[in-house]
């Protein structure tokens, strides 16, 4: 009698470890922020324009940077994911003017237009568009004035920190140059 009662103490305590185990590690779906980032130029940026580096903040915060010049593919535009908590999102655009432009005659209008949109899986969403450069029309005759202004409002940085709910608060986002 003794043995069988053991067998089936044994036999029990085998049953409750095997149902507890199938519970460890189950923690539910994991936050995740989608963040795309959209920066448009205008048609006449680039002939003032050698190049653009956009420094933004990649999946989990970490820095990242890109080039645009005359030719790239136009509006830039980058989707990030990030678990991280809150997520980080935003850019910096630094502009490299030329030393001349290709501007012979006419009006030049020059512009630089920012976005970035941003959801959380579990809920929550946020977008926002940033006049990062005014629309400016410039003249022909008025080069040195353009490349001026341009070398005066060369750098510029937007960015948001998203929460788990979806709640964005605007930041200025630290990038290395």
């Amino acid at each position: 009698m003794k043995k069988k009662m053991l067998y089936l103490a044994a036999l029990l305590c085998c049953l409750f470890t095997f149902t507890s185990c199938g519970d460890d590690g189950d923690d539910g779906p994991t936050s995740e922020a989608t963040g795309t980032y959209t920066i448009t130029f205008s048609p006449d940026f680039f002939k003032v324009a050698k190049h653009v580096n956009i420094y933004y903040k990649g999946a989990n915060g970490e820095n990242k940077n890109d080039v645009v010049m005359a030719g790239s593919v136009l509006p830039w535009t980058k989707t990030i994911k990030s678990t991280r908590f809150p997520a980080e999102l935003g850019y910096k655009i630094v502009i490299e003017p030329k030393e001349e432009s290709e501007i012979t005659d006419g009006t030049y209008t020059l512009e630089v237009v920012g976005a970035i949109n941003g959801a959380v899986n579990t809920g929550g969403f946020f977008s926002n568009n940033q006049q990062m450069l005014n629309k400016t029309e410039f003249k022909a005759g008025e080069t040195s004035k353009m490349l001026k202004w341009l070398k005066d409002n060369k750098e510029k940085s937007y960015g948001y920190k998203l929460g788990k709910d979806g709640n964005a608060i605007p930041y200025t986002p630290a990038f290395g140059s």
